[in-house]
């Protein structure tokens, strides 16, 4: 009895290690092409790039692209949201009609997150033969995560402004669960309405490089503007 409390006291330690580091940051590997491109033609092989940013304790959201390389260039790209057990996760990218499964297992060691897809690039909804697999390391020259770095991920997301003098952001599209402890916007923010329902907002927003918020605005907090 006393060995297996020792060990779930371990393990408990172990998962609070894992939740207080932060593992935001942008990870890659890219290699040589297989076939020699002409002299004059700037190429690159098979290459992989994976941005994490913390929302909370072990949970992380990512982008995901990869691309076979010269001659072809099939690419294939998603995102998502994943939580790791100790130092793995998992996520399913499914396509629609897929014969298979495709789900990504994310295993994180050190500085080195490797995925390993066990399926199609079909089923996984990419391009022909790319495959997200591979190890993708902490890339030594990091781009800045800032507002500017998420609006081109989300180019088709309308703005929107926050007329409230405080705008409650909450966890769920009803707006009825808090963060704890709470998060405002505040009078004047603009934002981005990345998806919402008759009477809410779900937004993402980055304050300061590592930093990471997102939920649900209600819809009366903000004044809504067309896309560009």
């Amino acid at each position: 009895m006393k060995k297996l409390l020792l060990f779930a006291a371990f393990l408990l330690q172990s998962l609070l290690n894992f939740g207080q580091t932060n593992y935001s940051g942008t990870y890659g590997y890219s290699f040589e092409p297989q076939v020699s491109p002409p002299k004059n033609e700037k190429a690159t092989g098979h290459n992989g790039k994976l941005v994490l940013l913390k929302m909370e304790e072990n949970k992380y959201r990512f982008w995901l692209d990869v691309a076979t390389g010269w001659p072809g260039n099939n690419v294939g790209e998603t995102d998502g949201t994943i939580t790791f057990l100790n130092d793995t996760a998992s996520f399913d990218n499914t396509f629609e009609d897929a014969t298979t499964p495709c789900v990504l297992k994310f295993k994180i060691s050190n500085k080195v997150i490797s995925i390993n897809s066990m399926s199609t690039s079909f089923n996984c909804g990419f391009g022909d033969n790319v495959s997200a697999d591979g190890d993708y390391s902490w890339l030594k020259q990091q781009p800045v995560l800032n507002n500017d770095w998420l609006r081109k991920e989300y180019n088709q997301a309308p703005n929107a402004k926050v007329i409230a003098n405080k705008a409650e952001i909450f966890k769920d599209e009803n707006c009825i669960n808090s963060f704890s402890p709470k998060k405002y916007f505040m009078k004047g923010d603009n934002i981005l309405n990345i998806s919402d329902t008759e009477k809410t907002v779900y937004t993402e927003y980055i304050p300061s490089p590592g930093k990471f918020v997102y939920g649900w605005i209600k819809k009366s907090d903000l004044e809504l503007k067309n896309p560009d």
